[in-house]
């Protein structure tokens, strides 16, 4: 006869053995209606249970998947790499997850994401494998690579059809300088020789200075050309980076401008001047172009001060040159380093409105900027920023 305490062990137990059950069915119901695909493997690989989405997966009835092994519906590629997962999974017990083909009952491939973990089942280690299908995903992705791949096939294209057009604009504007010059200096000798030859009786006032005037302006257009001509000759030069003392390329400079302010009162200073990596042709070019530019604005000045001064930064050398000249408005500082862009008429200023134009795209071509600073009346200061690192771009 069973005691009061056995029968009450005895509840327990069915109670347990009840709440078991339930937690059971409610584990079934739980792996049934996940919203992923769920395979539950054996140590051997086998398919032991599946879920409503897995079978949709896959294709196939739950009786047709039963006790087949997992790795017959993929791909012969992919098998070896699941198999590796799956042993992994088992001896470390960890998580593993990585990209896997399955076949469809029409033997088309599909992209599944697989996360593998382990579970025990009656004391016997499974797996459980969930299974993600990124097809979609995939074509996205690679829809996605083909589009930038034409993109960068566009873009290569049309930067050669520009780089040609570039190219056969150059050559035509160089021809045509070239072929422009011989008309025009044979105009201007013939203004000359018409003025050597021709008496102050045998030629009015009036029309001398009309003459005068149509010497002047073919002049120009000869100034003018070679100004063109300088620049397109540096847009095609073949530059090179190597270390240049700036202190060397100012003497030289200055030095070929010795002409001009050889009947000038012209005070020249210097601080001294950093070594960079450039090209000593381009940065000649460009301290001669800002010399003579002080130069030129100067020259109504009793004492013409020119300073040449450099100073640095982490990045950059800055090298500034300043004078004492006419100056100019800052609202119009864009001005100056546009093609033919002047704020002083020619009449005053001689030059072509190129210099300046040619210095910034020097500076361009090793990643420097060019600017300018000035007050109408009291001096302008021309500033190049070189970098210490330099990148030469075509």
């Amino acid at each position: 006869m069973p005691t009061d305490e056995q029968r009450a062990l005895e509840l327990r137990v069915r109670t347990l053995e009840s709440d078991l059950q339930a937690c059971r069915q409610r584990a079934v119901t739980l792996f049934n209606e996940a919203p992923a695909p769920y395979f539950l493997l054996d140590p051997q690989g086998r398919i032991v249970e599946v879920n409503v989405i897995g079978c949709g997966l896959l294709g196939r009835t739950p009786e047709e998947l039963l006790r087949r092994t997992w790795t017959s519906y993929l791909t012969p590629t992919s098998r070896s790499s699941f198999a590796l997962l799956l042993r992994l999974a088992f001896e470390d017990g960890l998580v593993h997850q990585g990209n896997v083909q399955l076949m469809g009952v029409d033997g088309a491939p599909s992209d599944v994401l697989v996360q593998l973990r382990t579970q025990q089942r009656n004391g016997v280690g499974h797996l459980l494998v969930i299974a993600t299908d990124i097809s979609e995903h995939q074509r996205a992705q690679q829809s996605l690579l083909d589009d930038n791949a034409d993109q960068e096939q566009r873009l290569r294209r049309q930067a050669s059809v520009t780089r040609h057009l570039t190219q056969e604009l150059e050559n035509i504007t160089v021809t045509f300088i070239q072929q422009l010059h011989l008309p025009v200096a044979r105009a201007l000798n013939f203004l000359r020789l018409h003025h050597n030859r021709t008496t102050p009786a045998e030629q009015p006032g009036a029309v001398a200075g009309h003459l005068g005037n149509v010497e002047g302006a073919v002049l120009q257009i000869l100034m003018l050309l070679a100004s063109v001509e300088r620049f397109m000759d540096l847009r095609r030069m073949r530059l090179t980076v190597r270390p240049v003392d700036l202190n060397k390329v100012l003497s030289e400079v200055l030095k070929n401008a010795t002409p001009i302010m050889s009947d000038r009162d012209v005070r020249v200073t210097s601080t001294p001047l950093p070594t960079v990596q450039g090209d000593s042709r381009a940065l000649s070019l460009i301290l001669d172009e800002l010399i003579a530019n002080a130069l030129k604005f100067t020259k109504l000045q009793e004492q013409a001060r020119v300073s040449v001064m450099a100073y640095e930064t982490a990045s950059e050398y800055h090298l500034g040159v300043e004078d004492n000249g006419v100056g100019f408005n800052m609202r119009h500082k864009d001005r100056l380093f546009q093609l033919f862009g002047r704020l002083h008429p020619s009449t005053e200023y001689e030059g072509t409105g190129v210099g300046l134009v040619t210095v910034r795209r020097m500076c361009e071509r090793f990643g420097a900027r060019a600017w300018a600073e000035g007050t109408p009346g009291e001096g302008a200061t021309f500033w190049v920023a070189w970098p210490k690192a330099v990148t030469l771009t075509a």
